[in-house]
């Protein structure tokens, strides 16, 4: 299976979170799964840690990207084509997270099922698969 993760499925991920359950943990270990993490997390890990945003976070972006790379995960680049899809996700009052929605857009142009713990995704779910 191809997956996005979510940028907490990354943190604890790479924390070793409890709160990441054995099913996700499993999805995530699987080496028959292609496990993607976009630019735009590490955008959104930039940015919040530069606003200490993420205090219990303590390591930087630069040290995020080498687990990624030791985890076999792909960092999927920002397209032109995720942006426009960005235009065409529905906006709810309840979810306006730009980093998220633009998660939503990515998986949907890549056609990748899209791991989170949020259940504001539920509101994608008609038209994506959430783990």
């Amino acid at each position: 299976m191809d997956i996005l993760i979510d940028t907490h499925i990354l943190i604890w991920f790479q924390e070793g979170n409890e709160q990441l359950d054995n099913n996700r943990l499993s999805l995530l270990t699987d080496t028959e799964n292609q496990i993607f993490v976009s630019q735009i997390s590490l955008m959104e890990l930039a940015i919040k840690y530069k606003l200490n945003k993420l205090p219990a976070f303590i390591v930087d972006v630069a040290t995020v990207i080498r687990q990624i790379k030791i985890d076999d995960f792909s960092i999927l680049p920002i397209k032109d084509s995720h942006v426009v899809n960005y235009q065409n996700i529905p906006l709810y009052d309840s979810h306006r997270d730009p980093f998220d929605r633009f998660l939503v857009a990515i998986a949907q142009s890549k056609n990748l099922a899209l791991m989170t713990s949020d259940s504001k995704f539920e509101h994608y779910k008609d038209f994506l698969h959430i783990i």
